[in-house]
């Protein structure tokens, strides 16, 4: 009886352990909309589509695991225009979809177990993609690249406290 009560006792760690683990390896988080601060550096003129402006933010991604823990800090550029095909783009429309694309490129890109040199250059991609499908994406004609502009306010994410980590659904 008492060995049989160790060995439940043992099993049932061990669960709490591999347990730990796995969520160690799916904690999440998100980048706030406020974040995306975006800059008018060329205005519209109208009539019909046009305009630019941008936003700069570096991106600490962090992957924590005990197995396969990865981290690379990203510079991004969203680029989104004042107006477009479905008429003007507010800033905070921008923002909420900047924040959106970026929580599921975090997703996919950490999903895909790239090497730590291909993370930004495959989250922005995603978050191109994700901001300009038809079907997923909300604003077409958007461009998300590294750092292109000088003079356009940058911000950090995080500014304090810990990293953007895939999360989870």
């Amino acid at each position: 009886m008492h060995i049989r009560r160790a060995v439940t006792a043992r099993v049932v760690l061990l669960g709490l352990a591999l347990l730990g683990a796995y969520q160690l390896a799916c904690v999440g988080g998100h980048i706030p909309p406020s974040t995306f601060h975006f800059t008018n550096v060329v205005p519209y003129t109208g009539p019909g589509q046009g305009g630019w402006k941008v936003a700069q933010v570096v991106v600490l991604l962090n992957r924590i695991s005990p197995s396969f823990p990865q981290n690379a800090v990203c510079e991004i550029e969203v680029g989104v225009p004042e107006v477009n095909l479905r008429g003007p783009v507010t800033d905070e429309f921008a923002q909420a979809a900047a924040a959106k694309a970026a929580d599921e490129a975090a997703r996919v890109v950490f999903r895909e177990r790239q090497p730590t040199a291909l993370l930004c250059q495959q989250f922005r991609g995603h978050m191109q993609r994700i901001m300009t499908d038809r079907d997923v994406g909300t604003l077409p004609g958007t461009r998300i690249t590294g750092f292109l502009r000088d003079g356009v306010p940058r911000k950090t994410f995080p500014e304090s406290g810990g990293p953007l980590v895939p999360p989870t659904r």
